[in-house]
């Protein structure tokens, strides 16, 4: 029965925000997991066919990188005019775009660094988890970092599957081309999905919560439907957001983790195999990682929904630091494998929570906004981790000097996350 009585607070109509959730797990499934984590498994087996320089061919992962972060205002632009789905839909089309030329025009590694770098850097802001988070942000308040924690872990359960199957595919085939095939097939499915979403509660007449907030505050369920963490009530501007020190505090966090991530994403394969593992041992082990990061997900969004949420993200900034020591030291499979899930869980949680951060303290108007801002700021230092970590191999024959600044990096996340707090309400 879907009529529900004025007391409640609900709406009569069934709520549309939890389908929402299933259709941004399954872009985020096709998207995230069989394009964007496939680079993981795919880019080695390409350098070692094209016989290409690490360094050189890893810039396209940097480029692709800055890409994001500066087309980040245009992602925002398009949230602002044209909404989530049309947005979504444009970055697949994009995505599709590329992926059919890497898998017809790629010979030169000049080819792969322009198409990757360019064309695909520019679908992943467009299809990249601020489409699915201001959705989550607009349909949810109460369970908002729930409900982004289930849909991100999307993109990590395709991430974890996509690391064997596409390994033993191109092994099957002799061909990398055949692992981008599959992947434009996942997107031709992830087109067709997105044309169900429905951006926000009020498109439908719904409420975010399906919560009538006036039916609600009056009844005897307001008490169970107030947030237990900290959600502003203040229509934040630009100009007041940058005087906040919780604003630079969440970009050193961020850079934190997305730079090892990049960097462990980017390397971690080669790495493992210069050290003296297989192919496939190497690939399933950061397919764990991966698993991992989407195993952490959901409970890092219960987490987030619960307590506060600067000791949340230490706690998951102390994971990763600690799962990448042991991975940069450790020695056999299984003692890999627990530090690449450690690791991965640590970037999953941060991956939701981050966000989370944003959203709760500046508000549903300002969070697209603040990632126009600072993305083109952030991004482009944390991009420098594949090409930087690449040239270091080169120059010097080994990651160590790598796996020291990822660690590092970590560690003024870790700081950061100890002194933040949500900022204080202007005058």
């Amino acid at each position: 029965m879907l009529a529900v009585t004025a007391q409640s607070g609900q709406s009569p109509r069934k709520f549309y925000g939890w389908t929402n959730v299933g259709l941004f797990f399954f872009i985020q499934f096709a998207a995230s997991g069989f394009v964007y984590f496939a680079y993981s498994v795919v880019f080695p087996v390409m350098v070692e066919t094209m016989d290409w320089n690490r360094g050189t061919a890893s810039l396209a992962q940097s480029i692709a990188l800055v890409m994001f972060g500066l087309a980040y205002p245009l992602t925002g632009y398009l949230l602002s005019r044209y909404g989530v789905r049309w947005t979504e839909t444009i970055g697949l089309l994009v995505m599709l775009s590329g992926l059919m030329l890497l898998i017809f025009s790629v010979t030169e590694v000049w080819q792969w660094i322009l198409i990757w770098g360019g064309i695909m850097g520019l679908s992943f802001a467009l299809t990249g988890p601020i489409c699915s988070q201001t959705a989550m942000i607009s349909w949810f308040s109460i369970k908002r970092s729930t409900t982004i924690g289930i849909v991100l872990t999307g993109g990590a359960v395709g991430g974890a599957l996509v690391q064997p199957i596409l390994s033993s595919l191109m092994s099957q085939f002799d061909s990398w081309r055949a692992a981008w095939m599959v992947a434009a097939a996942m997107i031709i499915l992830a087109l067709i999905v997105a044309q169900f979403i429905i951006d926000r509660p009020k498109d439908i007449g719904q409420f975010p919560d399906d919560v009538d907030p006036g039916l609600a505050a009056g009844g005897s369920l307001a008490q169970n439907q107030k947030p237990k963490t900290h959600r502003t009530d203040h229509d934040w501007t630009v100009r007041q957001i940058i005087r906040t020190p919780a604003l630079y505090l969440v970009m050193l966090v961020t850079l934190g983790y997305l730079g090892t991530f990049f960097f462990l994403l980017n390397h971690g394969i080669l790495h493992l195999t210069d050290n003296g593992l297989s192919g496939l041992e190497a690939a399933s082990i950061i397919g764990l990682a991966i698993l991992g990061s989407g195993l952490a997900r959901i409970p890092a969004g219960w987490l987030g929904d619960q307590f506060e949420l600067r000791w949340a993200v230490f706690g998951f900034v102390s994971l990763m630091t600690l799962g990448l020591a042991g991975f940069w030291l450790g020695t056999g499979v299984i003692l890999l494998s627990a530090m690449g899930m450690l690791f991965g869980a640590g970037y999953g949680g941060l991956l939701v929570l981050g966000p989370v951060v944003t959203g709760n303290y500046y508000g549903e108007r300002a969070f697209p906004i603040i990632n126009s801002v600072i993305a083109p700021v952030m991004l482009p230092f944390a991009a420098a981790a594949p090409a930087g970590a690449g040239f270091i191999f080169e120059a010097t024959g080994s990651y160590d000097m790598a796996f020291a600044l990822a660690i590092g990096l970590l560690v003024s996340g870790l700081i950061a996350a100890f002194f933040l707090k949500p900022p204080l309400t202007p005058a």
